[in-house]
């Protein structure tokens, strides 16, 4: 019985490594939104495995998408899609402040941050995530509010409301044939080396909703700032048609989305246009870095804003518990972690605290675990078969001891006789027929 009971916890230990570390790859973790708390990320894919992009979470402060993500800030990571688990912001009388890298993106790249109305949208559409927004990618239409859209040459905001796909957009960069897209800044301000924000580095973001004292959106400003430069860049949206209906948007509360994506026809928001003064003359997909980054993300009021509305009435993410182990005499106990990559923690009081991925121990654990079971179970069934082969020739089954092992009497149960006699007497003793009533 002490076996099996090994063997049980060999198999829940490996299990349970098995479905943490499956959970650390499906639920990147969780980054903190100072003004909030704890907003756990939740990427798109996990349909398709096959195709299946995650974005990685460092220190809870900042969200690094790889090529071909998109991920949902929510409450939670469970593995399964559920749009009411999505964050849902009201940022009415609010700014939204981060800190984004494009360094590594060119022409046809492009990282975008925006915020669509998911927690509302109960069809799962066809990206089988509740995914929705003005453009109906997946199936599903809702509005959408695009803070950034852009690399390291070209830059869009841009307003959308539910059917509209074009939106009212400003910053630089974009075009065709006949037409030229936002041209409020330009490459000497703009871009690799420019002499407001160098796109080669790192620079800040701040994104203000600015409403009257009955909360009704009256436009978005957006700054865009560098630690090392003087100058900052500015964009302001008040005049948008349907203004209204993101004032709707934004108090039923809008979830955050990060997407890092590529094309060669992107000529819509990097073009040269036909005025010739956009960055970009052809895109290349293949030139887009491996990922892109949002860090540093924070939620306050607008100094004397008269909407004094409520960012949320949901509650901040909970880290997951990790494994860890204090010795090798010491039971394995839970320990909150700081991080929810699925790393897991092992204590050795002379090496200290060393993280290992959970992926080893989850195949060895099972892999032992299952082994082990049906080792086991082979052995029970072959004891079982001699067993049955020695009732059946009437040979008696001996003990430790060289005794008889004990055999259930026949006059207990009919179909398990005692001894051999017995199952030979059964053979030859007709059956007694019942008369019919």
């Amino acid at each position: 019985m002490a076996v099996v009971k090994q063997i049980r916890s060999l198999v829940f230990v490996g299990n349970f490594f098995l479905l943490d570390a499956t959970l650390g790859k499906l639920c990147p973790g969780h980054v903190n939104v100072r003004g909030f708390g704890l907003a756990s990320l939740v990427p798109t894919g996990w349909m398709t495995l096959d195709d299946f992009e995650s974005v990685d979470v460092l220190n809870e402060r900042k969200v690094v998408p790889k090529l071909g993500s998109r991920a949902y800030f929510s409450e939670d990571c469970t593995g399964t899609y559920n749009s009411s688990q999505y964050l849902a912001f009201n940022l009415l009388g609010k700014s939204l402040r981060y800190t984004t890298d494009l360094s590594s993106l060119g022409c046809g790249c492009n990282a975008a941050l925006y915020f669509a109305s998911m927690r509302h949208n109960k069809q799962p559409s066809e990206c089988h995530d509740y995914y929705c927004d003005a453009n109906n990618i997946c199936g599903q239409s809702c509005a959408e509010l695009d803070i950034q859209e852009g690399n390291r040459y070209s830059w869009h905001t841009t307003l959308h409301g539910k059917e509209d796909p074009t939106g009212m957009g400003k910053g630089y960069g974009g075009g065709g044939a006949g037409w030229s897209g936002p041209r409020q800044w330009s490459f000497e301000e703009y871009g690799p080396g420019a002499g407001c924000i160098d796109t080669m580095k790192p620079f800040q973001v701040s994104a203000m909703f600015p409403a009257d004292q009955d909360c009704k959106l009256s436009g978005i400003q957006l700054t865009l700032s560098q630690a090392d430069h003087a100058c900052q860049l500015h964009l302001d949206i008040e005049t948008y048609g349907k203004m209204d209906e993101l004032s709707e948007a934004l108090h039923a509360g809008m979830t955050p989305v990060v997407s890092y994506w590529s094309s060669d026809d992107l000529g819509w928001m990097d073009g040269m246009g036909s005025d010739g003064k956009g960055p970009c003359n052809m895109d290349n997909a293949t030139l887009c870095g491996a990922s892109a980054s949002f860090s540093d993300f924070s939620i306050e009021d607008i100094v004397g804003s008269s909407c004094k509305a409520s960012l949320t009435s949901q509650k901040p993410a909970k880290r997951r518990t990790k494994l860890h182990h204090a010795s090798s005499a010491a039971p394995v106990r839970a320990e909150t972690a700081s991080t929810t990559s699925g790393d897991v923690l092992i204590e050795d009081q002379s090496q200290g605290r060393v993280g290992i991925s959970p992926f080893p121990l989850a195949l060895i654990g099972f892999l032992v675990g299952s082994t082990a079971t049906i080792a086991v179970l082979a052995v029970i069934s072959f004891a079982r078969n001699r067993r049955m082969k020695q009732v059946k020739t009437g040979a008696p089954a001996q003990g430790a001891a060289g005794m008889p092992n004990f055999v259930r009497p026949a006059s207990s149960n009919n179909l398990l006789p005692g001894t051999a006699d017995e199952v030979q007497e059964q053979q030859e003793t007709p059956p007694e027929v019942q008369p019919q009533m």
